[in-house]
């Protein structure tokens, strides 16, 4: 069973906030990209300053919240990545 609308949206919304942080923090957002990712599919993701890595933990805990119907992990996914 899928969360509730209403978490999710507060979920998506908490991504999206981390996605504009990202860019904050660092003009290559692919390094951080490629650590979120490996990290979701259990690889050894590439080091990190400690600032990045604080928001990219942030944002595997987001993406990886249990419960989520398929169509929120993309919508998720697609709020932080923009694919």
């Amino acid at each position: 069973m899928a969360i509730d609308d209403k978490v999710f949206q507060m979920l998506l919304e908490q991504v999206r906030e981390l996605n504009r942080r990202t860019d904050e923090i660092t003009r290559s957002r692919t390094r951080v990209h490629n650590n979120i990712r490996a990290r979701l599919s259990w690889n050894d993701p590439p080091s990190l300053p400690s600032e990045q890595r604080e928001v990219a933990d942030e944002v595997v805990e987001a993406l990886a919240t249990p419960r989520l119907s398929t169509m929120q992990s993309q919508k998720l996914w697609r709020a932080y990545f923009g694919k």
